[in-house]
């Protein structure tokens, strides 16, 4: 028993427990639904008073719901009385309007309140509504007499006073009703003539349900004829449905076989009957060793079918044939294949390779057999395009996604190290880094830096050198550190600062005083040791030994207020150094020395009083070197002087075409331009171009493989190698750029397993919402055959394809003509049974035996006695209620069935003989139909 019939019952109990007998089901809903509003009712009353004391600062929600359940449940309640009382299906009908009107204003009450709602008159509108409603549920109540007349006022209950509630089983002339209660609590009867010989096959809810099955068995006892079966007959009824059916019995009655369906009119049972009499005793039963094609037609024309020796079906021919001897063709093809064919289990994406006219080439596949994309280039060998798709498919997973048209910095590893380059929005690459980097972070890091900077970044020309001041790594608003440098067009440094200034404009002096200085230097090389006599920045005079090769070997330890102090002190050391010369600087002097601590030589510019005022950045291989860059300097002096406190875009020409460089303020080159431009004016306008791309592209990381989604009218995507060039282009095109995107990332995470095979026919396992199922594919794409049904698991797919592919090749040829029977297993294990069925020539089951066999030998043995009776059985129709004789293991048995073959009642014992049995049908013929009715709340017979 259902949830729902148990919950019914258990009201229907309760409500004859603690109320009273019920008059109809009616009495007994109308009583609870008055309960629950009621309690409703009550419920509401409750909060609308505790509420609020309750639960301070939520009254008006309180308010809106105790209302709302209160008035809910005043509806419910009325409703239910309404159905308390014997009113006709028309006061019913209306009070379920009057119900929905009341509802109705409690939800429009729910809209209005309370912003709607005036805090004294309310909302006319809506309390009109509702009062409509209910007024109409109380109108009903109020109107019963006039609605119901009355005589109808109340329902009459026959029996129930005539006779005692105890059944004492006295002999009467007529027969008795015993009503009485089963175990499930629901209503009963037998029928009793000096004992009990009938019984009811259904059971009642309540006790008027009980009294109307019982007159209408009065009504069908009186007119029921006895349905004289003397030999084995089909019975044709039409049902409660008012579909005709057909039944095959036996002459004791029993029932051999039942037509399979339903049919819309009598014609159409009939025409079933007609054709197991015509087909049916001369139908052979269909035996299958092993598997064997079979071939049917329907309006699409011919199809074959793979069987095994229990007629299941293992696999079937997709498209149809316009003739059997072309099905045929098509299922030893089939055959032929799915015995030689390779199974390939797709989870996700497959890898097919074939060949073209110019070579073979790859593409990928999905589960659908749709090429996703196909490789560009055609190789010479199979070989070569299974190791290039192999290449594709272990790259896939790192590949970044880019858009074509969308401004991109693509960061990628090439060999050892890592670069960048800037794609612009027509997919050219306009910028790259100068030179390879040693990490991903160092090339993402100087890809935004270019972004950074690139939009406000002024665009400047060094013609041949030119001095910049440019702001230091410690520098700070609160604390300035400058620097100055001289460099070249190809950004290399002639000379630089050799300590901060506290400004730009303090390292501008800087660059003046050099120029001073350098233009009126001497240049001082030395042969051998010498001592230098000058006056430091503060006035003070000092001494030191150089050696020959203008290191610094020892200075004097103090400052002295006169030249000749700072002599005299000298001569004390040089005679520990007699061969040094002497030499007294009074204007600059650059120095040639040699560093040892950097390996070679370099110059140095020193003041009149003998302070470092520039040196070289640069250490030489000899002093001709470090000659040479010193005049390279005062080639320079100059040189135009600009501040470079942000990026800049450098230009220059490499001789004949322009190019650029984009410089950070440290000197540092962080991006150059990827193509020359004829003129300045063109690099310029390049430039200005560049600037939108650079600042609004994105860095993207696309390793040794990139996919490039483009948009036209639908989306498509390719994909690119490390050096932008189309390895594969896509076939397929996408309505939304999710669509595509969705296809490249499962792309990406599952095409490092797909499988790479040859075009050529093969078995193809896939997945979709169903399940696992296989297809044979022809090398072509042809879909010839596919599984029966799906599985839950790609293993037991293949586990089916094996068993497949070892009998297709030897199965033979069953034809099922134009009607056969089939013996087939209904239940396996350790009890097992079969059954028969007699199928048409399209394997539509016809119909199948009433009964099960213990074996199969049982079964066909039981076909010879069937076919002998469909041969042999008349047609009976059934067009009123009518008595059976039915024949059991240990007798004989009537029941009643009505114009509908359903049963009615049937014999509360098994008679010995057909005779006895006849004779207990037509006692209660005679005497039922003037049967009195008693009710009992048990049967005491």
């Amino acid at each position: 028993m259902s949830g729902l019939q148990g919950v019914n019952n258990s009201l229907f109990r309760l409500y004859e427990q603690y109320v009273g007998e019920a008059d109809s089901a009616k009495d007994v809903y109308g009583y609870w639904v008055f309960i629950v509003g009621y309690l409703s009712g009550m419920l509401g009353v409750l909060i609308y008073i505790l509420g609020p004391a309750q639960a301070s600062g939520q009254q008006f929600l309180l308010r809106e719901i105790s209302i709302t359940i209160a008035s809910s449940g005043l509806a419910v309640a009325l409703f239910g009385i309404v159905l308390l009382l014997p009113v006709r299906q028309r006061g019913i009908q209306a009070s379920v309007v009057g119900l929905a009107i009341a509802l109705g204003g409690v939800t429009w009450f729910v809209l209005a309140y309370p912003g709607s709602w005036a805090p004294n008159q309310g909302n006319p509108a809506v309390m009109a509504v509702y009062a409509v409603g209910c007024g109409g549920l109380a109108g009903i109540t109020a109107l019963v007499p006039v609605l119901t007349g009355e005589r109808a006022m109340l329902v009459e209950n026959e029996g129930i006073d005539e006779h005692p509630p105890i059944m004492l089983g006295e002999a009467e002339e007529d027969a008795m009703f015993a009503v009485h209660r089963d175990d499930a609590g629901d209503w009963t009867w037998n029928v009793v003539h000096e004992e009990a010989m009938a019984a009811a096959t259904e059971s009642a809810k309540t006790r008027p349900d009980a009294e109307d099955a019982i007159d209408a068995l009065k009504e069908q006892i009186g007119n029921a004829r006895l349905l004289e079966i003397t030999t084995a007959a089909f019975r044709l009824y039409e049902n409660a449905a008012d579909g005709w059916r057909w039944m095959l019995m036996r002459d004791d009655g029993s029932v051999v076989a039942e037509s399979h369906g339903e049919f819309d009119a009598r014609d159409g049972a009939e025409g079933d009957v007609s054709f197991l009499k015509d087909r049916a005793p001369t139908a052979e039963v269909v035996d299958i060793e092993g598997a064997a094609f079979n071939y049917l037609q329907d309006d699409d024309g011919w199809h074959w079918e793979l069987l095994d020796d229990d007629r299941r079906t293992l696999a079937s021919g997709v498209a149809a044939a316009n003739s059997r001897s072309s099905s045929v063709d098509e299922a030893e093809r089939a055959g032929d294949l799915l015995g030689a064919g390779r199974t390939i289990v797709v989870e996700s994406f497959g890898v097919e390779l074939h060949e073209a006219g110019d070579g073979w080439r790859w593409r990928i596949v999905d589960p659908e057999q749709r090429e996703l994309v196909t490789s560009r280039e055609a190789f010479d060998g199979r070989r070569s395009a299974e190791a290039a798709a192999e290449r594709v498919l272990d790259d896939l997973g790192d590949a970044g996604t880019t858009v074509a048209g969308d401004p991109t910095y693509e960061v990628y590893e090439n060999e050892d190290a890592w670069e960048w380059r800037l794609v612009d929005d027509a997919d050219d690459v306009i910028a790259r880094h100068p030179e390879p980097l040693g990490d991903r972070a160092s090339a993402e890091q100087a890809a935004r830096e270019l972004k950074s900077g690139a939009a406000e970044a002024d665009v400047v020309t060094v013609d041949g050198a030119a001095y910049e001041t440019y702001p230091g790594a410690g520098s700070t608003a609160e604390d300035e550190e400058w620097h100055w440098r001289l460099v070249t067009e190809d950004r290399s440094v002639v000379a630089d600062s050799t300590e901060p200034h506290d400004s730009d404009e303090a390292a501008r002096e800087g660059i003046e005083r050099v120029r001073s200085q350098a233009a009126e230097a001497d240049l001082i090389e030395f042969d051998e040791a010498a001592f230098q006599v000058y006056e430091a920045d503060t006035g003070e005079w000092r001494w030191r030994l150089i050696d020959e090769d203008g290191a610094v070997m020892a200075d004097s330890g103090a400052e002295h207020d006169s030249r000749g102090e700072a002599t005299e002190a000298m001569f004390t050391l040089k005679e520990k150094a007699p061969d040094a010369d002497i030499i007294e600087i009074d204007t600059a002097a650059f120095e040639l020395f040699r560093d040892d601590d950097r390996g070679g030589w370099g110059w140095r510019l020193i003041d009149e009083a003998g302070k470092l005022i520039a040196e070289d950045p640069h250490v030489h291989d000899s002093r001709a070197g470090a000659r040479e860059a010193m005049n390279e300097l005062t080639s320079d002096l100059h040189a135009d002087v600009r501040t470079m406190d942000a990026p800049a875009f450098q230009t220059y020409t490499d001789g004949e075409d322009w190019r650029w460089r984009f410089v950070l303020p440290e000197n540092r080159t962080v991006a150059a331009s990827a193509t020359t431009h004829p003129t300045r004016d063109d690099l310029h306008q390049s430039v200005s171009e560049l600037r939108d791309d650079a600042t609004a592209a994105s860095v993207f990381t696309v390793g040794q493989l990139s996919v490039q989604l483009q948009e036209t009218d639908e989306w498509r995507f390719k994909l690119l190698d490390r050096d932008r060039d189309v390895l594969a282009d896509g076939e397929q095109s996408y309505e939304t750029e999710d669509a595509v995107r969705g296809v490249v990332e499962d792309l990406r995470v599952d095409a490092s397993d797909a499988p790479v095979f040859v075009e050529d026919a093969a078995m193809w396992v896939t997945q979709d919402d169903d399940g696992w199922q296989w297809e044979l594919l022809s090398a072509d794409r042809e879909s010839l055959a596919t599984g029966p049904e799906a599985r839950r698991s790609s293993s037991e797919v293949v586990d089916q394809l094996e068993r497949v592919q070892r009998l297709a090749p030897e199965a033979g040829e069953v034809d099922f003509g134009v009607a056969s029977f089939e013996v087939y297993p209904e239940a396996e294990g350790d009890a097992p049974s079969w059954r028969w069925r007699l199928l048409d020539d399209g394997r539509t089951v016809v119909t199948e035996g009433a009964t099960s066999y213990p074996s199969e030998r049982a079964a066909r043995e039981a076909l010879d006695d069937v076919r002998d009776l469909i041969g042999g059985a008349s047609i009976l129709e059934i067009d009123s209620a009518a008595f059976e004789l039915h024949a059991e293991d240990d007798g004989w048995r009537w029941k009643l069935v009505d114009d509908n073959g359903d049963p009615m009642a049937t014999s509360t014992q098994v008679y010995e003989t057909r005779v006895e049995a006849r004779e207990a049908m037509n006692t209660v013929k005679d005497t039922a139909p003037d049967g009195w009715v008693n009710f009992a709340e048990r049967q005491r017979l």
